[in-house]
């Protein structure tokens, strides 16, 4: 292979661990990023023939981070990259849980026994960063170009039930199929899943919003039997909905839509934001299941017909069910930051269409506004909601929108959420009365402040014209 693509940063360190009597080989995505000529995100160096105190000695100046000490992993940045090294090592399972292993440090160890413990055969590649020699001990350049996950080792493979999950999001982001036999396997592990933890799991959520068509690591979860750990999206298939407003299915196949039309945001945002659009996007709907007028319904006289198929109240029933699926990717005492965005972002969804419809003024938009800053998010990231909520009632929304035909995602509601986010932004709806004012007018501080500051806000929502001194009159 030709290392021109490979930053001079990872050629000097490489040039380092040559001179101290080491080598180092580029492993994992990054060989895999090269070879597909896509932009490399995870830079990992697997060093051979040097321990871990040799190395700590070797990059002291460059202040390394050896909070992996334990896996023999150091993270280090050089010219603004993020590199971990490794030293090749052993995985013994010993427990039940994902993180009990024996590790074993071996820098004598042959590159292909180093890859052995690596999960798929695709990730098993090195690059030589001294001669450019692609190492390929396992069939992993086939596999890549056919497109192919399959378990390097069959024994080692099981002994981490995480690798169902990695499936998930590679299958999504780097490949195609799953090996038969592999896909054996991971079914072999669904049971395990209540050994992982939390964060790992939301690890591999995070990855899967990287993809440019997630739905296809969502429906590996239906094949692959891992659904039945996450309830909460297993309960919206065959959720059915009403064949004129989605003609694309039931709620799971319009949630998957949904999921692929939030990673065409993807660079419109930052980061952060694209990850809570992604989960809002994914989970919009998950309240849908238990509002929705089935025919069944219809049929035992629960509801009439005229009610087939509407699931009203579905945006707020589905705040709950979100942040459980959200717990089972961040604990229930981590993330709590994001699982309140997501969350609000689902319970307000169906706000913008509500308010449309109505023709609601400026204060019930500035209530809206208020309820969502209150989480962290806005108008805009609502805005964006509604456009993938839009593009997912239809099979073919990459190549037309709701006006023009384009894939532009013109969509009138989403303009309207947009276009008051613009006016908020320029003239934010604050309280214009403040206890200073009611002081002012000889009012005593205590509880009632409260109480008449609520009834102020909700004047000023009604009346945004009304200047401080018309409002307090208005309430007193």
């Amino acid at each position: 292979m030709n290392l021109q693509s490979v930053p001079a940063g990872i050629i000097n360190l490489a040039t380092r661990i040559n001179a101290a009597g080491g080598r180092g080989f580029l492993v994992g995505g990054s060989v895999i990023d090269i070879l597909n000529n896509r932009e490399v995100k995870d830079w990992d160096i697997e060093v051979f023939g040097l321990g871990w105190d040799q190395l700590e000695v070797l990059f002291s100046d460059l202040r390394p981070k050896t909070v992996g000490k334990a896996f023999g992993i150091m993270k280090l940045s050089v010219d603004g990259l993020d590199v971990d090294l490794n030293i090749p090592r052993t995985d013994n399972k010993v427990g039940v849980g994902h993180s009990d292993f024996e590790v074993t440090m071996d820098p004598t160890m042959s590159v292909r026994e180093a890859a052995r413990r690596r999960d798929f055969t695709i990730n098993t590649l090195a690059l030589d960063l001294s001669t450019g020699e692609l190492v390929d001990e396992w069939g992993g350049l086939a596999d890549l170009s056919n497109g192919i996950l399959r378990a390097t080792d069959a024994e080692l493979f099981v002994q981490d039930p995480l690798r169902g999950l990695r499936a998930m999001q590679l299958l999504a982001r780097k490949a195609e199929m799953v090996d038969p036999a592999t896909m054996r396997l991971i079914r072999g592990m669904v049971n395990e899943f209540k050994h992982l933890p939390p964060e790992r799991v939301g690890e591999e959520f995070k990855k899967l919003r990287k993809s440019w068509k997630p739905s296809v690591g969502l429906e590996f979860l239906v094949d692959s039997g891992w659904i039945q750990n996450f309830p909460v999206l297993e309960k919206l298939r065959g959720c059915g909905q009403s064949p004129e407003w989605h003609p694309e299915g039931d709620v799971w196949v319009h949630s998957l839509l949904a999921a692929d039309a939030a990673a065409e945001l993807r660079g419109s945002m930052s980061e952060e934001d694209h990850e809570v659009i992604f989960f809002a996007a994914m989970l919009h709907d998950v309240g849908k299941p238990q509002t929705t007028i089935t025919p069944e319904m219809v049929a035992n006289d629960e509801a009439p017909k005229e009610m087939l198929w509407t699931a009203h109240g579905h945006d707020r029933k589905g705040m709950a069910p979100a942040d459980e699926f959200m717990q089972r990717l961040t604990g229930a005492e981590g993330g709590k930051k994001l699982r309140r965005k997501v969350t609000r972002l689902v319970g307000e969804h169906m706000q913008p269409w509500g308010l449309m419809a109505g023709e609601a003024k400026q204060g019930a938009w500035s209530r809206l506004h208020r309820r969502l800053s209150a989480d962290g998010v806005t108008l805009r990231h609502l805005a964006s909601i509604c456009q993938c909520d839009a593009c997912a009632t239809s099979t073919d929304w990459r190549t037309r929108s709701l006006k023009s035909g384009e894939p532009n995602w013109e969509h009138e509601t989403s303009q309207k959420v947009l276009d008051w986010a613009w006016e908020f932004e320029n003239a934010p709806p604050d309280p214009k009365v403040q206890g200073r004012d009611l002081i002012a007018r000889g009012m005593k501080p205590g509880p009632e402040f409260g109480v008449i500051l609520g009834k102020c806000l909700e004047l000023q929502d009604a009346n945004p014209s009304w200047g401080v001194q018309e409002l307090i009159d208005g309430v007193a």
